[in-house]
């Protein structure tokens, strides 16, 4: 399992807060394509496919609180 990125986590934290792609987009100044791109490379080191699966992962994990 390769470890997520810095803005991963930040990402995934949004996810956690129960923000939309295009919200993560707005609030980070992305586009809300690259926050999905990071979000499907975050699902794809942990090994999930959901993103519900992801927060729960990342939470499991200790990679946000």
């Amino acid at each position: 399992m390769s470890a997520v990125t810095p803005r991963e986590r930040e990402i995934i934290g949004w996810m956690a807060a129960g923000k939309t792609a295009a919200e993560i987009g707005a609030i980070l100044a992305i586009s809300p394509i690259t926050v999905t791109t990071h979000i499907a490379n975050a699902k794809a080191k942990l090994g999930v496919f959901k993103e519900t699966a992801l927060v729960a992962e990342a939470l499991r994990n200790g990679i946000i609180r």
